[in-house]
């Protein structure tokens, strides 16, 4: 699916990709993600043009609850606009939300990972829960020095635990 919280937009398309991401990469969609996709651009362009100007898409995405700065999608229609008019086509639209279901996707991926480590589901792990599975997946004993440097790495805010966002920050570190 193609929902999203408030900042995944932003989030999701990031430096990492460029105008010729959805090309070069072999992200794909079924055909019924691509009718989806052919719904949505069909509701996103207003004057029925055939192309999604910066307003159609700043319309479009508020009304169908995404949040983006403006910011972000000026950015989103440079790195997207293949053939540089400023709009985005159905071809560009499809790389765009090809990405955004890659991100998803892989977010939920993250998520389960994140939901085994954390023992007592209270959305964050603690030393404790990281020792734990650290033994038991890496099949290796960490020191508790070791386990401090790793939170020390990982605890972006120091609370003492990590959370779902600072444990994905560190696995897209790890992915690059």
């Amino acid at each position: 699916g193609y929902t999203q919280q408030s900042n995944d937009i932003s989030s999701g398309i990031n430096a990492e990709y460029g105008t010729n991401y959805f090309i070069q990469s072999n992200l794909s969609m079924s055909s019924e993600e691509e009718e989806g996709v052919s719904a949505l651009f069909r509701a996103f362009d207003r004057n029925k043009d055939g192309r999604l100007s910066f307003e159609d898409l700043r319309q479009g995405f508020r009304k169908s609850g995404f949040e983006i700065s403006n910011e972000d999608l000026k950015d989103l229609v440079e790195r997207f606009d293949q053939d540089g008019d400023g709009a985005l086509n159905f071809s560009e639209m499809l790389s765009v939300m090809a990405v955004l279901q890659k991100n998803n996707d892989d977010k939920s991926e993250i998520m389960k990972v994140f939901n085994v480590m954390d023992k007592n589901g209270n959305k964050r792990i603690s030393k404790f829960e990281l020792q734990h599975a650290m033994a038991l997946y890496c099949d290796t004993h960490f020191t508790d020095k070791e386990i401090d440097d790793i939170m020390v790495k990982v605890d972006f805010d120091n609370d003492g635990f990590i959370s779902f966002h600072e444990f994905a920050r560190c696995i897209h570190l790890f992915k690059k």
